[in-house]
């Protein structure tokens, strides 16, 4: 299943003719979430294993985000949390060991902005989502190595998941996030075939 996901994706990259493409800088980017419990932070935690890529589509007409997570990767710099959030009392990350995210339509506001409306599916439960995309630089084309740096924000409700909430478990809301680096023209890596998932971002000139 894995394997497959990725070939589809690079598939579909290879038929947008006027595209260019950046895979993910595993080492540079970083996705992670919050959890507030009145007002005060109260989970903080990150996801280090995912893969991916993204496309800039210079005719802007193949706009997407495509991502791919693996649960179990989940790390708080804490054991026992470690422990805890893999459990089926939270991600349940034997049961649903992925996060992703599909996107349907990408609106670019300018300024580097744009808002990726799609599909998040986690926790096996899929709810439409907004991903904002800011702060998205890109050096000169056609450079060698050149890159683009980005960050993006989603906000989601943790009983729109499936997930308990409350006094002892914390608040509802979750901001997930997402910063880092794609490098221009990478192949997909060597280990693509174990690796899960890509992003894909389309930009119009």
């Amino acid at each position: 299943m894995r394997i497959a996901s990725w070939l589809l994706l690079w598939l579909g990259l290879l038929r947008t003719q006027a595209a260019d493409v950046y895979r993910l800088d595993s080492v540079n980017t970083r996705i992670s979430f919050n959890i507030q419990h009145f007002g005060v932070l109260w989970v903080s935690a990150r996801f280090p294993d995912f893969s991916g890529a993204f496309v800039l589509d210079h005719g802007g007409v193949a706009s997407r985000v495509d991502v791919s997570v693996q649960m179990a990767s989940v790390d708080c710099s804490d054991a026992h949390w470690n422990g805890r959030l893999r459990s089926a009392d939270w991600l349940d990350v034997q049961r649903y060991p992925q996060m992703t995210f599909h996107s349907n339509q990408v609106e670019f506001v300018g300024d580097g902005r744009a808002v990726a409306n799609g599909e998040l599916t986690l926790h096996g439960v899929t709810r439409p989502v907004g991903l904002a995309i800011s702060e998205l630089r890109c050096s000169a084309a056609g450079l060698s190595g050149d890159s683009c740096s980005f960050s993006a924000h989603a906000h989601i409700r943790r009983s729109d998941f499936g997930f308990a909430h409350g006094f002892l478990s914390g608040g509802d809301m979750v901001d997930i996030a997402i910063s880092g680096v794609g490098i221009r023209g990478a192949e997909p890596p060597a280990h693509a075939a174990a690796a899960a998932g890509a992003a894909a971002i389309a930009a119009p000139l």
